[in-house]
Parts: structure tokens; C-alpha cells; sequence
């Protein structure tokens, strides 16, 4: 907290020092630059530090104008800019519009029924129940319920707590993982638990806190897992650093290099030789995720060399499953619940596009 405390009073007092110093240059069209040079700043430092906790912040701030509420809320300031004597409809109608579509049912429905990819993967759920693939883990991801990052209360699903301070949707797909644990120990098999938590408080001498790692082992003990077949990875914090993490539990320091290229040095230069895209073998997995984030977690995992199962959990379900024409009227009616829902699928997508331009993404479109 320090840290971070330190980084952003240092930005604010650079930004102080050059108004100070060149006093001359105060003026509306050259702090536009600077500002258009700070935010340049911040993508660079994104891209070199994704896991900044300084970074994240700011891109829950910069990326507020992205979302649904955010733009509505810009909309309708910029209409009041110049008083209530001269509301400029125009904006004061887009920033309705913009409220009134994201707040539908129905557009919350549609949004995540492409995102879940729900016929895809009900396919491949009764594939897996009849015919399980031999796989060396079942990865669990966790969704911070415990996070150390103040921006991942609004980045992460806010849900209730549940048995030992872990959340319900946790809780969830860690009874599913058990479920499917126990199914391929039926056949044989006996994958590795790994439950991807993320980093924990730690007390005054460096030692975790007793909490949500206990938790989970006594949650999947009782239901029939083994403790010396449960891993906790503390180190991941989104699906690409917990790909990495898992990877390096399962295969040692060996799995960190999940990015080595190779060249040929000849007499004129060097020059990268063709590979197949890996550096070592694929390790077949489960991957127990949110539905609404299984594309990007499979891609992610599959990126690092892994051979992935998605088993997504946590399905957004609405009336409009159960036929139109009961749920004609309801989907019609804007709701907060709808809102919340299509801004994080929003969010999912910028996030995806920031995956893809970092390279992280085997194939985008992938479940």
C-alpha cells in the first residue's frame, strides 16, 4: 500500500513541478498534449507492468468512460456543462438511450449468451461426463474474493461470503472441481486440485494469514479430495499469471519460460528459426472458470502450453430461457441486475482486447 501510495502522489506532484516550473506554458492546449503524453505514458506502463497494482488502478479510472454507466455519467455532465438554463438534449437523450438499452434484460441476455458460448459448451460438458479425458490437473480459478488490490472490488464479481470467508461462486466451482475430481478417480485417474486463490495478506513476520487457503482445503477435503492432492497457487492474479503459476507447480522452474523464441546466428546476422509454439509439452487440464471469462482463461491457458478443458460455472440464467413469450414483458424492464451483468461483460471484452494485444490468446474465439 505504501508503494502504491508513493507512485500516485509521485504523479501528481510531476504534474504540480511542470506547472510550477514553466509557468509559461500554462496554458489549456498544452496540458491537453500533456495530458494525451501521460496517458500514453500509462498504456506503455501497462503493457511493460501488467501487474502494477498503480496500472490497474488507473485503467479502472481511464476505462470508466467505456462502460455504460461511465459514458452515460460523461453524457449528462457535458449536458449540464453550461447550467440548467442550457441542458443540451442531445447528449441528455444519447446518455438515456445508452442507460436505457444497457439496462435491459433482454441486452444482458444477449450479451452473455455470446460470451458464455452456452450451446458450445453444453456440448462439450456431455462429452466430458461420458468419456472424461485423462488430465494431469483440474484447475480452479478463484475470483479475488480476498484481493489485496483496491481496484479489484470494481474489476471482480462482488458476491457474498460463504463458508470460511470464501464466496459462493467460489464455493461453487470448488464443489464442482470435487465433483469432478471424484468422477475420474472412479475411472482410475488421480489429477491434481490446483485453486488458483491469488496473493494473501501476509501477518507482521511475512507468514500468510490463516483464511481463504484453509478454506478451500477443508472445502474440497470434505467432499472427498485429498489434501496431498490440493495446490494453491498465491501467485496468479488473472487467468494469464495463474496459467504461468499453475504451469510451474505442475512442471517446476522448467514452466516459467512459456515465451523463449529461437535464432540462428550466421554470418550475416541472426534471424529466428520456425517453431512448433511450444517449449515443452502440453499439459492436459480441467479448467474450472466463470462462464463469462472462459473464453479468455481457455485461451490464456493454451497460450502457456496447456491442453485445456473448459468446465465453465456460473452461468447468468433469465426468464427468456424458459420461452419469449413469458419473458416478453420482463426483458423489456431496465433492471440494476442488468446493468451490473452487461457492464461486465463490457469490461470482459476490453480486457480480452488488452489480452490480444499483449499476444496472451491462443485463438480469441476459442472456448
Amino acid at each position: 500500500m505504501f508503494e502504491l501510495i508513493t507512485q500516485i502522489l509521485l504523479l501528481v506532484g510531476l504534474y504540480y513541478l511542470v506547472r510550477a516550473i514553466w509557468p509559461s506554458i500554462y496554458n489549456p492546449k498544452y496540458f491537453a498534449w500533456f495530458g494525451v503524453a501521460v496517458f500514453i505514458a500509462l498504456v506503455v506502463m501497462a503493457f511493460a507492468y501488467p501487474t502494477n497494482r498503480t496500472v490497474g488502478i488507473l485503467w479502472a479510472v481511464l476505462s470508466f468512460p467505456l462502460r455504460p454507466l461511465g459514458l452515460t455519467l460523461i453524457l449528462l455532465g457535458f449536458a449540464l456543462s453550461e447550467g440548467l438554463q442550457k441542458v443540451k438534449g442531445q447528449q441528455v437523450l444519447a446518455a438515456f438511450l445508452i442507460l436505457l438499452i444497457s439496462s435491459l434484460p433482454i441486452t444482458a441476455y444477449l450479451l452473455t449468451a455470446q460470451t458464455e458460448q452456452r450451446s458450445v459448451i453444453e456440448a462439450i460438458r456431455r462429452q466430458e461426463a461420458s468419456n472424461p479425458r485423462e488430465v494431469q490437473a483440474i484447475v480452479v480459478l478463484g475470483d479475488g474474493s480476498a484481493q489485496l488490490d483496491p481496484a479489484s472490488r470494481i474489476r471482480t464479481q462482488v458476491t457474498r461470503p460463504g463458508e470460511g470467508g470464501i464466496s459462493i461462486t467460489l464455493q461453487s466451482r470448488l464443489l464442482y472441481a470435487a465433483e469432478l475430481y471424484n468422477n475420474r478417480t472412479q475411472r482410475g485417474s488421480n489429477p491434481l486440485v490446483i485453486v488458483s486463490i491469488g496473493p494473501q495478506p501476509l501477518d507482521i513476520r511475512g507468514r500468510p494469514l490463516p483464511g481463504e487457503g484453509e478454506a478451500v482445503i477443508l472445502l474440497l477435503t470434505s467432499h472427498g479430495v485429498p489434501q496431498s492432492q490440493i495446490k494453491l497457487d498465491t501467485e496468479g492474479i488473472d487467468p494469464r499469471s495463474s496459467a504461468i503459476a499453475v504451469r510451474r507447480i505442475l512442471l517446476g522452474p522448467k514452466g516459467e519460460n512459456v515465451d523463449c523464441r529461437i535464432f540462428a546466428v550466421c554470418d550475416d546476422g541472426f534471424r529466428e528459426l520456425p517453431t512448433t509454439g511450444t517449449t515443452g509439452p502440453r499439459i492436459p487440464i480441467v479448467l474450472v472458470s466463470p462462464a463469462i471469462m472462459i473464453r479468455r482463461a481457455s485461451s490464456s491457458f493454451t497460450r502457456v502450453f496447456f491442453e485445456v478443458t473448459p468446465r465453465p460455472t456460473d452461468f447468468y440464467s433469465f426468464q427468456l430461457q424458459r420461452g419469449w413469450d413469458l419473458a416478453a414483458l420482463t426483458a423489456l424492464v431496465p433492471s440494476a441486475e442488468a446493468l451490473v451483468i452487461t457492464s461486465r461483460v463490457v469490461n470482459e471484452y476490453l480486457t480480452t482486447v488488452y489480452y490480444f494485444l499483449r499476444g496472451w490468446l491462443a485463438d480469441p474465439l476459442a472456448v
